[in-house]
């Protein structure tokens, strides 16, 4: 009998997260992402680049695997990885708008997270998990702590362009 928590038949799609993490790192890694990040969230080096990739795709991968393995119980943490990707996603495309410049990473953003991560919402949906309150707990935990919060703050700390294209600093 299938768990009526899976995605169909083929559960292990939530790792597909994981693949568009990598696929969006090669984009960012190969067109300047780094320098761009110093300029919009503020003193950024590739030391914290790495250290801050490696940390996320463990948070990322457990997620997912969490997921994968006990859908009934951790199915939050496989909600918390595609609005992770979201949040990821308006980031680099509100940066490319209201900054006027290309944003490493908002090529992969576009084609792949948005799609990504309402393919995800969708078939949760269709399969009556798309509650408010999952919705709310994973929106709070992959996108607002793992992603939006930490960046908003890191650029207003340093008066950094992100802060500045959103009006938070002068």
């Amino acid at each position: 009998m299938a768990d009526v928590h899976s995605l169909g038949d083929k559960s292990s799609t939530i790792f597909i997260i994981c693949l568009f993490y990598g696929i969006h790192m090669v984009e960012e890694f190969s067109f300047g992402f780094v320098p761009w990040a110093d300029r919009y969230f503020g003193r950024f080096d590739w030391k914290q680049n790495l250290v801050g990739n490696f940390i996320f795709l463990v948070c990322v991968a457990a997620a997912c695997y969490l997921c994968y393995e006990n859908p009934t119980r951790y199915l939050w943490a496989g909600m918390s990885a595609a609005m992770w990707i979201l949040a990821n996603a308006f980031l680099h495309i509100s940066c490319t708008i209201l900054g006027h410049e290309y944003s490493p990473g908002v090529v992969t953003a576009t084609a792949l997270y948005i799609p990504g991560g309402l393919y995800f919402l969708s078939q949760w949906g269709r399969s009556g998990l798309l509650t408010w309150e999952n919705l709310g707990l994973s929106f709070l935990v992959g996108g607002m702590i793992f992603m939006l919060i930490p960046a908003f703050a890191r650029a207003v700390h340093f008066r950094a362009r992100l802060a500045k294209v959103f009006h938070l600093v002068r």
